[in-house]
């Protein structure tokens, strides 16, 4: 299955990053792509995701799934959608008191007729999307905090 990994730190103590992270609405809205996300219980969600790929487009509802949750270390979940299947994970690293290390990886894959020859295509867009949505959360940390701070 094809993945990309991103790592980054912010400065901002690891409780807020846990707690901004944790949030499926807040942090949906921030994956390059995402429509909605609606949410059905507390593992449980509906991303509308619009993926483009040159000239062709197709929306998605990928139906995901929390699978780990460990307090301020990590968050884990998957997703199935029509002819796609995605995993990923999140772990926070407390560099120290005002400073988080930030691990973001992502995995796609392709089901039905030509999964292999797609998953090479899913790939490539697997680095664009994981550095578009670490931009967007960083951009979005930041600018919450400065906001309340």
């Amino acid at each position: 299955m094809p993945s990309k990994e991103v790592i980054f730190s912010i400065k901002l103590p690891i409780e807020y990053v846990w707690s901004f992270m944790t949030d499926r609405k807040e942090v949906g809205c921030l994956f390059p792509g995402c429509v909605k996300v609606n949410i059905i219980n507390d593992l449980d969600s509906v991303w509308t995701v619009r993926f483009s790929l040159g000239p062709f487009s197709r929306t998605l509802q990928m139906n995901t799934h929390t699978t780990e949750m460990k307090e301020q270390e990590k968050l884990s979940w998957v997703a199935t959608g029509e002819n796609m299947k995605a995993s990923g994970t999140v772990l926070l690293r407390k560099l120290n008191g005002e400073e988080t290390e930030i691990t973001y990886r992502i995995e796609g894959h392709v089901t039905g007729r030509f999964s292999m020859l797609q998953d090479i295509v899913v790939a490539e867009k697997l680095g664009e999307v994981a550095r578009g949505f670490v931009k967007n959360i960083r951009e979005r940390l930041e600018y919450k905090a400065e906001k309340e701070g």
